[in-house]
């Protein structure tokens, strides 16, 4: 597949996922205007536990789909056999949910759930979470199939819902368990189109062959391995607030951890890249590999670096414009958040799961995740004692730092096996160029906009003022004004090579 037909393909695959990771930070900010500080904490522990929940539940077997699929000619028992086993898992992720509950409720009596029992909370959303891991197979099955641009449909249209759900807890009073109960329907609603569109995409091919079922698992494993341990890494901050500090406190720390839309763009590359690494890895034509993964990391440069810059210096206003003034403590927990976007422009997971390594990947989440939890412990009881109005934002430091060290691991491994010096790993003088441009440019327009009253205002003309700024500075550079315009060529369609 030509670069050009890549990038587009990056591209619409990451517009759904954006519309998605929107629209649950549009959520957070109509139910933040539409209930209580307390209820928002629990409504946002519901939602994180579903996230740390469905990962593990997957099985790593998008992945494995994705690697397998370029590999066989039954593409459709392959998706058959991912359908099965995840039917099975969303089930087996139910009755966890359902008869568990109660007993997660009771580990978080001492902080998050002390007044406010988490169960009436939790069973409502369990048909969400379920069509969530049963579906898993459809956005694989689809970019596999080069029918992406259904599935941005499809998800732009599930983010819409789910706005719409929140607008009627704002406008018509549902509460949280109501709403929750309604993205389960809308879920459900999900899941059927998303089958439907599979079967367009494979045509009359039969789903129920269980040849090569054995090997479709074996290599999933590793994947669903990291994937779990991944999960939980991701989130034990949420966990460790959640356990430590009450409801309104959690509501602060978790509406400040807001996903940036870069981390779903590179879900979206790692969609399409990993077919495209597995099958040049067959041939062992690593050169092209390495082009690969430095025309990624040099065009996520040109959207990730400016991003952390822009909104590290504006996350007051950014903060206060979502949120009312109680989440006023939100804006430190993103800014320490936005430390870990610039190790986003690169995408380490396609390589490892492409050329067959994604054990690597699992030993880096393993440390990930010792060292987060450890850190994140030893500093909440620090703060505590010494500066207990800070000691929620512990965990969200113990994140950044114990990220940094699993990039670096991973960068170490994906160098050794490949051959690559420390200098072909990453474009450094690229990436250190952009970052200096955007974090000159963010705090020129900051100081431009500071006598601005109102948030909104201050973001629209920062905005405005940051883009001019680094379109020139990038525009000057005639390497970067090459990777733009083979960028805007590949999603206007006229690159297709």
């Amino acid at each position: 597949m030509g670069a050009g037909r890549l990038t587009r393909k990056i591209g619409i695959v990451a517009v759904g996922r954006a519309a998605s990771a929107l629209s649950i930070i549009a959520v957070n900010a109509i139910v933040a205007r539409a209930w209580s500080v307390e209820e928002c904490g629990l409504f946002g522990a519901t939602w994180f536990l579903g996230n740390t929940l469905v990962p593990i539940f997957l099985l790593g077997l998008p992945t494995s789909l994705l690697y397998f699929f370029p590999l066989r000619t039954n593409r459709g028992a392959l998706v058959g056999q991912a359908l099965g086993c995840l039917l099975a898992s969303g089930l087996l992720l139910s009755a966890t949910l359902y008869f568990f509950g109660p007993h997660i409720s009771q580990w978080l009596e001492g902080g998050l759930a002390r007044n406010h029992p988490i169960t009436p909370y939790l069973w409502p959303i369990i048909p969400y979470l379920f069509s969530i891991v049963v579906g898993g197979f459809v956005e694989a099955a689809l970019v596999a199939s080069d029918r992406e641009i259904g599935l941005a449909w499809l998800n732009l249209a599930m983010g819409a819902s789910l706005v719409a759900a929140a607008l009627g807890a704002l406008f018509l009073g549902l509460r949280p368990e109501q709403t929750l109960a309604l993205f389960s329907g809308l879920g459900l609603g999900r899941l059927a189109t998303g089958f439907w569109l599979v079967r367009r995409a494979l045509g009359g091919q039969s789903w129920w062959d269980w040849a090569g079922l054995g090997e479709f698992l074996r290599y999933a494993r590793p994947i669903g391995f990291n994937d779990a341990v991944g999960s939980l890494s991701r989130f034990v901050d949420r966990f460790v607030v959640g356990y430590f500090f009450a409801a309104g406190t959690f509501a602060q720390y978790h509406f400040g951890a807001i996903e940036v839309p870069v981390s779903l763009l590179l879900a979206a590359i790692v969609s399409v890249l990993v077919p495209e690494i597995s099958r040049l890895y067959q041939d062992r034509r690593l050169d092209e590999i390495q082009a690969l993964w430095q025309r990624a990391v040099s065009r996520l440069a040109l959207v990730v670096l400016p991003l952390a810059a822009f909104l590290l210096v504006f996350a007051d206003p950014f903060i206060g414009w979502i949120f009312p003034a109680g989440y006023a403590r939100s804006a430190w927990v993103f800014r320490l958040y936005l430390l870990v976007l610039p190790l986003r422009c690169a995408i380490y997971n396609p390589l490892l799961v492409g050329m067959g390594k994604a054990r690597w990947a699992l030993w880096g989440s393993l440390g990930d995740l010792g060292c987060n939890v450890v850190l994140s412990l030893a500093l909440v009881h620090y703060l505590l004692e010494v500066r207990p109005e800070w000691a929620f934002l512990g965990p969200a430091v113990a994140t950044v730092c114990s990220t940094y060290f699993q990039v670096a691991f991973l960068l170490a491994a994906i160098g050794g096996h490949l051959h690559w010096s420390l200098r072909r790993i990453l474009p450094w003088g690229r990436l250190l160029r952009i970052g200096a441009f955007a974090g000159g440019a963010a705090l020129a327009s900051r100081w431009v906009t500071s006598g601005l009253s109102g948030e909104l205002l201050q973001l629209m003309a920062g905005g405005i003022c940051f883009l001019v700024a680094m379109g020139g500075l990038v525009w000057t550079n005639p390497g970067d004004r090459a990777e733009l315009r083979e960028v805007f060529a590949a999603f206007s369609g006229r690159d297709n090579r």
